[in-house]
């Protein structure tokens, strides 16, 4: 039997996203303003360049709206960056059975500063996975990401079983 499940999860905006968010406001402004007034002094077609620098600056506020997709089928992990619903980036496939380490990601995980960080959460840190493995694109790398209850189920029966031993221990213990 196939072991399918797939999830979405959207990037909640943290401080950085605020101040890009923000920058990008101010600079369509004074762009547009200083534009506005060209197009008085000059001539007519500065006025498009307004256009432009507003239709820009609504490119990149929206390009800000991110969401992470899991997909679990029989024992690999697919996690896609979907940026604003119109371009998708994959970021990495893991064979799950290659996982070295596996549960929860809270502040007692140490830290691990050789690693790659695979980081796509929600940046709530609430129900925060990760898992250690080694691959051959990023040599030791630390996946953190933020799976619901399906996506566990599904890790779980694909986990090596020392791990799916461990996750059920920590599960008890929570």
């Amino acid at each position: 039997m196939d072991n399918f499940a797939e999830y979405l999860v959207k990037k909640w905006p943290d401080s950085q996203d605020r101040m890009k968010r923000a920058g990008i406001i101010v600079a369509i402004v004074l762009l547009s303003a200083v534009s506005v007034w060209l197009s008085l002094v000059i001539n007519l077609f500065i006025l498009f360049i307004t256009v432009a620098i507003i239709y820009g600056g609504y490119y990149l506020l929206t390009g800000l709206r991110v969401e992470y997709e899991y997909a679990v089928t029989n024992d690999e992990l697919d996690v896609d960056k979907i940026i604003d619903q119109r371009k998708r980036v994959h970021l990495i496939t893991v064979n799950i059975a290659a996982f070295e380490v596996f549960g929860s990601y809270d502040d007692d995980v140490a830290d691990k500063p050789d690693a790659t960080l695979v980081l796509c959460s929600d940046n709530t840190g609430e129900g925060a996975y990760y898992a250690d493995l080694t691959t051959e694109e990023y040599g030791e790398t630390r996946l953190v990401f933020t799976p619901n209850k399906k996506m566990i189920e599904a890790i779980h029966a694909a986990l090596s079983p020392q791990l799916r031993l461990q996750l059920d221990k920590d599960v008890r213990e929570a």
